[in-house]
């Protein structure tokens, strides 16, 4: 009898983990101005934040703090997509929810944004970080604009040859290849509207091989980040013919260096594939739609935006530093006298002018007086 008891208790242990129940939950997401935009309820509250895997830790706009009387409890040191190093304030919020009420994560530590915010153009409170789903299995689909979030007693059933492991732990930064043999460190960063950016120290240590082909040096701006926007500086413009993401072949990947942490492997990946994400376990799959992406391209040599309502040039590549400079003012798309611009709106929804043609012709104010480039 002592021995059926001790066969019964076994078999119940092992049959547990099979029964368990698998929790999960479906965030839709939108595309606003290059983010991933979804629904969270903080306190009980439904609210709009933006979708950022390459943020470590939930972030908070000072503005909504103050709105909804958070206090800070700490301080926390960041650096951000621009390389910028700051101390910032941490709040405690009592729950974050999924909008189906499956996932609840209390007393959550977010980092306060510094007034006004940076993201102050998005209609969004904040971020949602990894931090949040340190515990999890996130599925991200391109196609369907979900982030699918379940609870990670089962390994995933994709194939282990589309999958690589975390370099560091509850992060997504993994290794990608370029050219045969070259390893460059990423951050896999749906805050990032790109597909590749190249930290400069990359850049630097791969200059030595066959990774890549330096096709121009330029001047540019950094991207919207938790700091803020990077000053000018010297930038260079790369295309590797060849890069490899947990074996998945892409071709012509033009990047751009910058000072992030890390390299990052932006949001445009989910353009080629489904990513899904095992914090537990350190794993990182890719689900590519095709076999082989081919993402060769003829990048701006200008770069514009919009500062003080006026359209300025805010990026030059190759031959172009010798026709305009950053900050020159944009008087006129094809012939026509051109107005204020709101910032903002450029951010979102882009230049209307700019996207009805191919090519479109600028007259552009220099410090030798007008002149006209194509666009």
């Amino acid at each position: 009898m002592r021995y059926k008891i001790i066969i019964l208790c076994l078999l119940c242990v092992i049959a547990s983990p099979a029964i368990a129940q698998q929790y999960k939950a479906e965030l839709p997401y939108r595309m606003i101005g290059g983010k991933m935009v979804v629904e969270m309820k903080l306190n009980g509250t439904l609210r709009s934040f933006i979708f950022d895997t390459g943020a470590s830790r939930t972030t908070l706009k000072g503005e909504f703090c103050r709105e909804f009387g958070l206090a800070v409890t700490d301080s926390l040191e960041v650096t951000d997509a621009n390389g910028r190093k700051s101390f910032y304030p941490l709040v405690r919020v009592d729950s974050i929810e999924t909008p189906d009420n499956v996932f609840r994560f209390k007393s959550v530590a977010a980092m306060k944004m510094p007034e006004p915010s940076p993201l102050a153009c998005f209609p969004v409170d904040g971020l949602i970080g990894s931090d949040l789903f340190a515990q999890l299995i996130l599925v991200i689909d391109g196609e369907k604009k979900t982030v699918t979030v379940t609870t990670a007693e089962k390994e995933s059933i994709i194939s282990l040859r589309k999958m690589t492991r975390f370099v560091q732990a509850k992060m997504p930064i993994i290794s990608v290849q370029a050219g045969s043999g070259y390893n460059i460190v990423c951050l896999f960063d749906t805050g990032c509207p790109r597909f590749l950016s190249l930290k400069e120290s990359d850049f630097e240590a791969l200059s030595s091989g066959s990774a890549y082909e330096l096709l121009s040096e330029g001047c540019s701006v950094g991207a919207i980040s938790v700091g803020g926007v990077s000053a000018e500086r010297v930038s260079r413009r790369v295309n590797f013919p060849l890069l490899s993401v947990a074996g998945s072949k892409f071709r012509n990947v033009v990047a751009e260096t910058a000072t992030p942490p890390y390299t990052l492997l932006g949001v445009k990946l989910l353009d080629y594939g489904r990513v899904t994400i095992d914090y537990p376990r350190a794993r990182f799959y890719f689900e590519p739609y095709k076999p082989e992406n081919d993402l060769a391209e003829k990048p701006h040599d200008v770069r514009l935006q919009v500062k003080d309502g006026d359209l300025v040039v805010a990026a030059v590549w190759g031959a172009m530093k010798d026709v305009v400079e950053m900050g020159d003012k944009v008087l006129k798309i094809n012939g026509k006298p051109i107005g204020k611009y709101d910032f903002c709106e450029s951010i979102i929804n882009g230049i209307p002018e700019l996207k009805a043609k191919k090519k479109t012709k600028l007259t552009v104010l220099t410090r030798k007086g007008e002149k006209v480039i194509v666009y």
